[in-house]
């Protein structure tokens, strides 16, 4: 860890963040506001795995130009680099969208959205050592260390129902507070 610098990259990696945010913004309304909705259709397991795989698979094809440039996996060719994101993006979105579903806004998705894309990699490089060699494929949310602690909290959410979106239905009502995920006309999210 660099000590005396840690202060000074926390502050600035929260102000890049903070600034980011629009961004994120745009992005997450379409993932989770927009497409993924639309996708879930009646919340069954079928159009909700459908759902998290397209999406998740939008999600990582609408970094293509950037990946190809090198940006997310520097020195790593396409070949590598395309499938590695598409993995992130299929086991992160659940995530983003579970954090949509509990707190009925996309502000919280856009938040972890910022994270995971301005500071995890950032952070990683901070507290390793000053002549480590860093790649991100083995570090961070977007490597293989990523991988399978997201994909290890995705099965506790899955396995807890907590993906599905009438998991966060208001009690006896069976309807889902305001700004969650839409329910077709003339159905309940119990009725799914």
């Amino acid at each position: 860890m660099h000590g005396s610098g840690l202060g000074g990259w926390a502050a600035g990696a929260v102000l890049g963040m903070l600034v980011s945010l629009p961004l994120f913004f745009g992005e997450e309304l379409g993932w989770q506001g927009y497409l993924f909705p639309r996708l879930a259709g009646d919340g069954g397991r079928r159009s909700l795995v459908r759902a998290y795989a397209v999406t998740g698979a939008a999600f990582a094809l609408w970094h293509l130009p950037t990946l190809l440039m090198g940006g997310q996996y520097p020195g790593r060719p396409w070949y590598v680099s395309v499938p590695a994101m598409l993995v992130s993006c299929v086991l992160v979105l659940p995530v983003f969208t579970w954090l949509r579903l509990r707190s009925g806004s996309v502000v919280p998705a856009v938040i972890g959205h910022a994270f995971v894309s301005s500071m995890s990699v950032g952070m990683v490089k901070e507290f390793a050592e000053p002549t480590a060699a860093l790649d991100p494929l083995h570090m961070g949310m977007t490597g293989w260390p990523g991988w399978i602690a997201t994909g290890a909290f995705v099965a506790f959410l899955a396995l807890t129902g907590r993906l599905r979106p009438s998991f966060h239905a208001r009690p006896g009502t069976g309807e889902l507070p305001a700004g969650h995920m839409d329910v077709p006309p003339g159905r309940t999210a119990r009725s799914r």
